[in-house]
């Protein structure tokens, strides 16, 4: 008897995960179960290199939403109505609850807002606005929330057209700069803004109290991993996210939340730094040797790169420097 309960017990255990885990939507993409490179980038073993194509194959549509502990009182939402990809993060401090980031759809930002209310009663506070590329959630928030911003990004916000672009009454009003530290409902957080990087007004959120860092679209597991999402209308640069990437390892953190897929260790962003690095490094030394972008591109395939891949940005980036 005892025996079966066990049993049972196991049975409901798995039927509840895979409630939790919600509806993942089969994935076939052309960057998700490629081999390795024959040669690494140095210092990046073959494990380490295969742990971060794991999260890269791993990478599933989730609908509806998602919503785990990371850590203490830090919490990651992910998927949601229309497969709403961006990761949304949400504090939960002694008196309020901010919330990092945002969904890109007013109705997944509502279902992000119906799981806090069932994890606090505390009131949402304040929202960091880190990109600027998905923020149309927003909307959702409730009146008088503090919505906070990198100074860059306000000409991007102020003048966009896009879809994800943020309705005039939730415009952010407070405006943070390169790096500053503040209390938001007795939570300790860390905003810092390194310079151009996936856009020219990324925010990076830090808790140093619980060692995590929301990286937005500097980290993003539904892509290659030798390559980075750049948006060039956003005034993106690839070396900029090599600079920043060397600042966020810099902090004293074990935890980084990427904007779409999985949650990194410090390790585990190494790991892509040392691959965004080496490309960098391999399009430079060719471009000395006269190569033009397609003999370049030629030798070094990147599976489902998206255009412009990041050897055209490279080469473009490294281009523009060269004729100053």
């Amino acid at each position: 008897m005892k025996t079966f309960e066990k049993f049972a017990s196991w049975i409901a255990a798995m039927c509840a995960l895979v409630f939790l885990a919600g509806r993942a939507e089969a994935q076939n993409e052309p960057f998700q179960n490629v081999p390795l490179p024959a040669e690494l980038p140095k210092g990046v073993s073959v494990a380490q290199a295969k742990k971060l194509q794991a999260y890269i194959d791993e990478f599933r549509f989730v609908e509806p939403l998602v919503v785990s502990k990371l850590k203490d009182n830090v919490y990651v939402a992910r998927g949601g109505v229309g497969r709403n990809v961006p990761n949304v993060g949400f504090v939960v401090g002694p008196s309020g609850v901010i919330i990092v980031d945002n969904k890109n759809s007013v109705d997944a930002e509502k279902a992000v807002l119906a799981e806090i209310a069932r994890i606090t009663p505390s009131p949402v506070v304040a929202n960091i606005v880190l990109h600027t590329e998905h923020e149309s959630g927003i909307a959702a928030l409730p009146a008088g929330v503090t919505i906070v911003a990198n100074q860059d990004a306000k000409h991007r916000l102020e003048t966009s057209t896009e879809r994800d672009r943020i309705p005039p009454a939730y415009f952010p009003n407070k405006w943070v700069g390169k790096d500053e530290t503040m209390t938001i409902a007795g939570i300790r957080v860390r905003l810092l803004h390194f310079g151009p990087a996936v856009g020219d007004g990324d925010l990076f959120a830090y808790f140093p109290d619980q060692k995590v860092v929301f990286a937005s679209t500097m980290l993003v597991t539904n892509f290659t991993y030798a390559s980075t999402v750049i948006h060039n209308d956003l005034g993106g640069s690839v070396g900029g996210w090599i600079e920043t990437a060397k600042g966020l390892l810099a902090l004293d953190a074990d935890t980084y939340v990427s904007d779409h897929g999985a949650v990194l260790t410090k390790e585990d962003f190494r790991t892509k730094l040392a691959f965004v690095q080496d490309k960098w490094n391999k399009v430079k030394a060719m471009m000395a040797e006269g190569k033009s972008l397609e003999q370049i591109e030629a030798a070094i395939p990147a599976p489902g790169d998206r255009k412009p891949t990041t050897v055209e940005n490279i080469y473009t980036e490294l281009q523009s420097t060269s004729k100053r």
